[in-house]
């Protein structure tokens, strides 16, 4: 759902917050079996298309994806279809749910109507973002045996080119990577868990909400600058003059699941926000407070 992660969350900080990027070397997954390390999908999104090298069919348990990001910003997401519910629908609410809630000529109340019935009929397990030029990656757990899981990509308004996953009984490790911290997003859309976290590393990303699906995004500010000086900068016109170059973010994970998120990041202060839009409002939680100031070290 990064078209709604984008165009309410993002785009709401698009002219204020004027992310960098940081450049890195191809990355390369670990030589491992499935039984070791669990499975390694590796997606490349370019211009012309979506490549997936990696198996279609594995086992329940650990899956690591790494995006490979060329021609622009790219993120893949995996979710799990609830039964009597398909990706057209998938793709139809979160249409449905941008055109009404992004403007002011929008019908609020349908808009959230799609929003909620994307949000009860999917499990979003998690995703990667990456900068054009970068590869990022992150785990998550697929526990379930089923064939409803779908691997696509999230770049753009609404989710398109569907990659059907099946997955089969459990084998290899049923638990996420080690991390040596932990971010949790809460049902009072305030940030929990360590406020010191890797700049090269492995976090844990927990959403205990109970309703809504939450995402994380990391944004380098200047040292001393404050929650309320960010929360502030969401809804002015004019730019803050606390940004520096560095940002990462995951896509969305429904609650009571959780991910990891491997970080490579510039040391220093940054502020941790989501942004997915409020399933009562349509308002982006950030806005609505859901930002902590954290350090990289």
């Amino acid at each position: 759902m990064i078209g709604i992660k984008r165009r309410l969350g993002r785009a709401a900080i698009a002219t204020a917050m004027s992310t960098g990027m940081i450049g890195v070397g191809i990355a390369v997954a670990p030589a491992a079996s499935a039984a070791a390390g669990g499975t390694f999908l590796h997606v490349a999104i370019t211009s012309h298309g979506m490549y997936v090298k990696g198996p279609t069919t594995f086992p329940a348990g650990r899956v690591t994806m790494y995006m490979d990001a060329a021609g622009g910003d790219r993120t893949i997401e995996i979710v799990r279809l609830h039964s009597g519910y398909s990706f057209a629908d998938f793709r139809s609410d979160v249409k449905t749910a941008l055109t009404n809630l992004e403007g002011p000529n929008g019908d609020t109340k349908a808009g959230l109507k799609a929003l909620n019935h994307a949000i009860a009929n999917i499990t979003a397990l998690g995703g990667v973002s990456a900068h054009d030029g970068t590869v990022r990656h992150g785990s998550v757990l697929l526990s379930q045996a089923g064939h409803r899981y779908v691997l696509f990509d999230d770049s753009n308004l609404v989710p398109r080119r569907p990659v059907r996953l099946t997955v089969t009984a459990p084998a290899g490790p049923q638990t996420l990577p080690a991390t040596s911290a932990t971010v949790v997003a809460r049902d009072d859309r305030r940030w929990g868990g360590a406020s010191t976290l890797p700049s090269h590393g492995n976090i844990k990303f927990v959403n205990r909400a109970t309703v809504s699906p939450h995402f994380v995004v990391l944004q380098h500010v200047k040292a001393g600058t404050t929650r309320q000086q960010v929360i502030d900068a969401l809804s002015s016109p004019n730019p803050p003059d606390f940004i520096l170059p560095g940002d990462q973010s995951s896509d969305i994970v429904s609650p009571g699941h959780a991910m990891s998120l491997h970080l490579h990041l510039p040391a220093g202060s940054y502020a941790l926000m989501c942004f997915f839009p409020d399933p009562q409002t349509g308002m982006p939680h950030a806005m609505m407070g859901m930002v902590r100031i954290v350090t990289l070290t």
